[in-house]
């Protein structure tokens, strides 16, 4: 305790000081990073707001139970130099009539090729397959697209898209365009079921012909 004893006030002050100068700086650190971290969180903000938004999809076309590759801008800014790539390449596993287009073809020179401008809000649809494409166990069923595109402040984060064919046949089974149709025959054939079976336990003489019925009173000279 002699040494403590030695220190006086003067010694006291100095070690209170640096002490606090520590504290003091260490608390300046904590808020700069703080603020730098804070600033850089709203600039992500901003851009991401600012940015397009490409996404490429595999979707089922409900009306006509087709299947249709859908390119689409959901950002707020025109996306320009639009490139999509696709692993493994995109097949169509419908065998076109004689003079229709081959849609293997159409839909390769579609991903081939870079979109110049996709302004926010457009969707691009083009029909890819049919139903009997889940009969073809020869194509894959899990595509992964990849999309590289520009928005106003350059570059925009590579984006990738994993579509699984799989899921979208229960979602084709359950809409599949002859399922109304079957739903409609069926309540017909119920209604004709129940006709012939009142018809079969009603008798003939219940049946009324309409000149059964009040006979008007005769006039001079009818017979």
């Amino acid at each position: 305790m002699d040494h403590l004893k030695a220190i006086d006030a003067s010694d006291w002050a100095v070690v209170v000081a640096v002490v606090a100068a520590v504290i003091s700086a260490w608390q300046a650190h904590i808020a700069r990073r703080s603020a730098a971290q804070q600033l850089a969180l709203a600039e992500r903000i901003h851009r991401e707001q600012n940015e397009p938004y490409v996404i490429v999809d595999i979707q089922p076309e409900l009306s006509s139970g087709g299947i249709v590759l859908v390119i689409e801008n959901v950002g707020s800014t025109v996306a320009r130099n639009v490139h999509i790539s696709c692993d493994p390449p995109l097949e169509s596993g419908w065998t076109p009539p004689e003079g229709q287009p081959d849609l293997t073809r159409v839909i390769q020179e579609v991903l081939a090729r870079t979109m110049p401008m996709l302004p926010p809000g457009r969707r691009l649809t083009f029909l890819l397959d049919n139903q009997e494409r889940f009969q073809n166990t020869a194509l894959p069923r899990v595509y992964t697209f990849t999309v590289n595109t520009d928005g106003p402040a350059g570059a925009v984060e590579t984006m990738e898209y994993t579509v699984d064919l799989d899921a979208m046949a229960w979602v084709l089974l359950e809409t599949r365009p002859t399922k109304q149709l079957e739903v409609k025959l069926a309540g017909i054939e119920q209604a004709v079921r129940g006709l012939s079976a009142g018809g079969a336990t009603r008798s003939p003489t219940s049946v009324r012909s309409p000149r059964m019925g009040r006979q008007r009173p005769g006039l001079a000279g009818e017979e």
